[in-house]
C-alpha cells in the first residue's frame, strides 16, 4: 500500500518543523528561532575578579579534544555562568537556552558572561566541533 500524496507531504512538514525547531538557530534568517551573540573577551583585557558566587566553568579546546566532556553542572536561576575559555583555534559556543546564545571565542585564553533566568537542562557544545561542554541544571 503506497502512503496517499497529502498524508506524505503533512509527515515531510512535520519532519522539516522539528528539524528547525531542534537545529542551532539564526536570528538573522527569517523564521528561525532567535539567538544572541557575543564575543568572548580576551583575558589579558579582563579588568575584574568574578561576581561572588558566580559560576566558573572552565573550558579547554585542544585540537578536537573539548574539556570538561557534558557533564550536568548545576546552577541557580539568575546565577552568573563565566566560560573562561583556553582554545587553540577561535571557535564558537553555544548555550542552547531560550534564546539561544552563541559566544565566539579567538584562539588563546578568554572569558564571557551569561545569566540564565529559566530552569531547565541546558546544552552547552563547542559548536564547530559537535563536542558536547556541559548540561547546565538551572534549578
Amino acid at each position: 500500500m503506497t502512503p496517499r500524496p497529502r498524508a506524505l507531504g503533512a509527515a515531510l512538514a512535520a519532519l522539516a518543523l522539528v528539524g528547525s525547531l531542534s537545529a542551532c538557530s539564526d536570528s538573522s534568517k527569517p523564521g528561525t528561532l532567535a539567538q544572541h551573540e557575543m564575543n568572548a573577551t580576551p583575558s589579558a583585557q579582563v579588568t575584574s575578579a568574578p561576581a561572588s558566587g558566580a559560576k566558573v566553568i572552565d573550558v579547554t579546546v585542544t585540537g578536537t579534544t573539548v574539556t570538561p566532556d557534558g557533564g550536568r553542572i548545576q546552577i541557580k536561576v539568575g546565577q552568573q555562568v563565566i566560560f573562561k575559555i583556553q582554545a587553540d583555534a577561535k571557535g564558537e559556543v553555544h548555550v542552547h537556552s531560550s534564546p539561544a546564545t552563541a559566544i565566539f571565542y579567538p584562539a588563546g585564553a578568554s572569558q564571557a558572561s551569561i545569566t540564565l533566568t529559566q530552569p531547565g537542562i541546558i546544552e552547552v557544545e563547542i559548536e564547530n566541533l559537535g563536542k558536547p561542554v556541559a548540561q547546565l541544571e538551572v534549578q
